[in-house]
């Protein structure tokens, strides 16, 4: 076939030679956009997730100013509870406050040195408690201790027996050495 010859076919079937070269071209295109494909689809999945996101965060959003309010009222709770570091007086009287109402014999109470706050609002206060009484009573004052107002960590328990034989011995009596952290603010 000679270039006269397609030149005449071409004219005797325009319509179907404008779609075969519309073809060719649209061929072509796709041809070299085949490598687009995949970056154009990642780029869709990755808006598509955004998307999503997006309108869990809406959803989530509607109950925003109650939780804000739950949070900022757990908050000051929190702040009712925690123990201030400089406040030694304050601080023990809590254990004294513990002595009287659990009926233990408080031998020794010490606060011991504040850590450092290495960036955290609240630190460990560290105290060490010696108390006497019956098996009971002890328990009775750790578990005020544990439950008690003031957030507690005991990081250390020696039990002993008493074994004083004077007129403040305890039947059955017990010694209980205890280092413990409060959660407060140095």
């Amino acid at each position: 076939m000679t270039s006269a010859d397609l030149v005449a076919l071409i004219k005797k079937q325009p319509v179907a030679s404008g779609a075969l070269i519309v073809c060719i071209a649209l061929g072509g295109v796709l041809y070299f956009r085949s490598s687009q494909i995949d970056t154009d689809q990642a780029d869709y999945d990755e808006k598509a997730a955004h998307a999503a996101k997006i309108i869990s965060n809406v959803s989530a959003a509607k109950n925003l100013p109650e939780q804000v309010q739950e949070i900022q009222a757990a908050t000051k709770e929190l702040e009712s509870r925690l123990v201030r570091g400089g406040q030694l007086a304050i601080n023990l009287q809590y254990f004294y406050k513990l002595e009287a109402e659990t009926n233990v014999k408080l031998i020794d109470v010490r606060p011991n040195a504040v850590p450092k706050s290495n960036g955290t609002a609240y630190v460990g206060i560290p105290f060490s408690v010696t108390v006497q009484g019956s098996f009971n009573q002890v328990m009775l004052f750790l578990n005020r201790l544990e439950n008690g107002r003031h957030f507690c960590r005991i990081t250390n328990t020696n039990f002993n027996r008493s074994s004083a034989g004077g007129a403040d011995a305890v039947q059955n009596g017990m010694i209980v050495s205890l280092n413990l952290d409060l959660l407060g603010q140095p």
